[in-house]
């Protein structure tokens, strides 16, 4: 054999031996008792077929010569045709040893690359069950943001919650700060971002629901003698606005005063007034 062959096998050889070595590890520490045995047989056939290829000539060499010593009780020369084909034997257990060297090689990369196919199948199914969950999550977000701006949009049509849209009620104050939370936590990029994610949308719902249930329950109530008074006359007067069968100079009159008696006691966003505005002015037309 070439001093390149030579080289290229023992490379080759090495490789393999390294592989085989790591792979027993792997099953050390998995505690997979037979895949470590059959995998270090593997290294010690290998290593012995590219480092020491002629060690099965060199055995049958040295059992042929203990044979020979032996004695016995009639001594007599051995003769090629009854002695063993030693070499014949040897050269046939490197070729089986060379064959379930390689038959070990092929069955661990197969079972590698089944293994590597399983962690892909279970890392896409994880994906996947990530991204509904997500998508569920934002779905939630949504529903709350929708319904905030719905409100908010609506004011006026919505003076009997009107503690929602005033940050001094604690459980409104908490709302935002829920809101604000769930927003930040939708565009995190952080590793934990999802379980932030999911914890914030949880407070979230809970803030909505304390405060939309106070809100509903307090109606105008907590205000102050004075700003309840222009409350419920701010509803009068909205009433006036929407009421079709009045004149339009007279409800259109109306419509100012309610705003300007709203706006006494809490910012209308002018959102708020364009909508009322925008669903108000057919009704006065028909006048």
């Amino acid at each position: 054999m070439s001093t390149t062959a030579s080289w290229l096998l023992s490379v080759a050889g090495t490789g393999m031996c390294l592989f085989l070595a790591a792979h027993a590890f792997r099953a050390w520490t998995a505690q997979d008792w037979p895949r470590v045995c059959s995998t270090l047989v593997a290294v010690v056939v290998v290593s012995t077929v590219v480092w020491r290829p002629t060690l099965p000539l060199e055995l049958a060499a040295t059992l042929r010569k203990d044979l020979e010593a032996e004695p016995g009780p009639q001594q007599h020369e051995p003769t090629s045709a009854d002695s063993p084909p030693w070499g014949t034997l040897a050269i046939a257990l490197g070729v089986v040893a060379a064959a379930v060297a390689l038959l070990l090689a092929i069955l661990t990369l197969a079972a590698a690359a089944r293994r590597r196919r399983e962690r892909g199948r279970q890392q896409a199914r994880r994906a996947a069950e990530l991204t509904r969950r997500r998508t569920d999550l934002e779905a939630r977000h949504d529903a709350i943001r929708d319904a905030y701006g719905d409100f908010e949009m609506n004011l006026l049509d919505n003076l009997h919650r009107l503690a929602l849209a005033d940050v001094n009620v604690p459980q409104t104050a908490r709302l935002i700060d829920a809101l604000d939370a769930a927003r930040d936590a939708r565009i995190c990029t952080a590793p934990d971002a999802h379980d932030t994610y999911r914890k914030a949308v949880t407070a979230l719902e809970l803030a909505w629901k304390s405060a939309d249930h106070h809100a509903r329950t307090a109606g105008a109530g907590y205000l102050p003698p004075a700003e309840r008074r222009n409350i419920e006359q701010a509803q009068a007067a909205l009433a006036l606005a929407l009421d079709e069968r009045g004149y339009a100079p007279q409800r259109q009159l109306a419509l100012r005063r309610a705003l300007t008696l709203i706006e006494s006691v809490i910012p209308v966003p002018q959102e708020a007034i364009a909508a009322l505005e925008s669903s108000t002015r057919p009704a006065l037309t028909k006048s």
